[in-house]
């Protein structure tokens, strides 16, 4: 009975993806690769993975800099977690800055006690859990299981050392977004408080296509170069 029950469930869940996109949402592994800009000039390359399956999901993003910026050493981020509702909901993630161990931040999300706890060097945080918190990259990718609706949007994210409520402001752009890897109609999310922008390809499933971190009047831009998938 518990197989046939697992079964039904992943079943239901394949069911899901199929039905609920226009084209689709095809289960399996995803790569994204992505040149990071500033003024222009190419400082650095983001390698990005996701595996999908109707259960569950793990993402891993690697930033490795060019030139000078190379460094800088590279920087891990890491998500999984579980497919649920329509909505990934993250288990664990974690952040590395090139290997030097009081960089590291760990999170762990524990849903049935609905707390999150977060390791930062020898610190230990903790903060209660909501039903849709992300951490740093699974809310990046969470759009392709619920895509946003137009106007305003709150989500808590955290980014390992601390869970803060974000809103956001969602809009869909009149003209496409050109890039190496194609052009795109896309959906932009904007931060309220400045910080970030994120561009979603709508004929993409909602893959991320484009960041914008505003960082003391510099904008740092990661940009698409190349997708695949199953």
């Amino acid at each position: 009975m518990l197989r046939v029950a697992q079964w039904l469930c992943g079943l239901a869940g394949a069911l899901w993806f199929i039905t609920t996109h226009a084209a689709p949402l095809k289960l399996g592994s995803y790569e994204l690769q992505f040149d990071v800009r500033q003024h222009g000039v190419t400082i650095g390359e983001v390698t990005e993975r996701l595996t999908l399956t109707p259960q569950s999901y793990t993402l891993s993003s690697v930033t490795v800099g060019k030139g000078i910026y190379r460094l800088m050493g590279e920087r891990s981020l890491s998500s999984q977690g579980q497919v649920i509702s329509q909505r990934m909901r993250p288990t664990q993630f974690e952040s590395h800055q090139s290997k030097r161990p009081e960089k590291a931040l760990l999170s762990r999300f524990d849903w049935k006690k609905k707390q999150l706890s977060m390791q930062n060097k020898d610190t230990q945080t903790s903060a209660q859990l909501s039903v849709n918190t992300q951490d740093l990259l699974s809310v990046m990718y969470c759009w392709m299981l619920k895509p946003p609706v137009m106007g305003q949007l709150r989500l808590p994210v955290t980014n390992g050392k601390k869970l803060a409520m974000h809103t956001f402001i969602v809009t869909e752009e009149a003209s496409p977004m050109t890039t190496e890897a194609g052009s795109f109609r896309v959906i932009k999310i904007d931060d309220s408080e400045g910080e970030k922008t994120l561009y979603l390809a709508k004929d993409q499933h909602y893959l991320p296509v484009k960041l914008v971190l505003h960082d003391d009047g510099k904008d740092i831009e990661q940009v698409i170069t190349h997708i695949s998938g199953p």
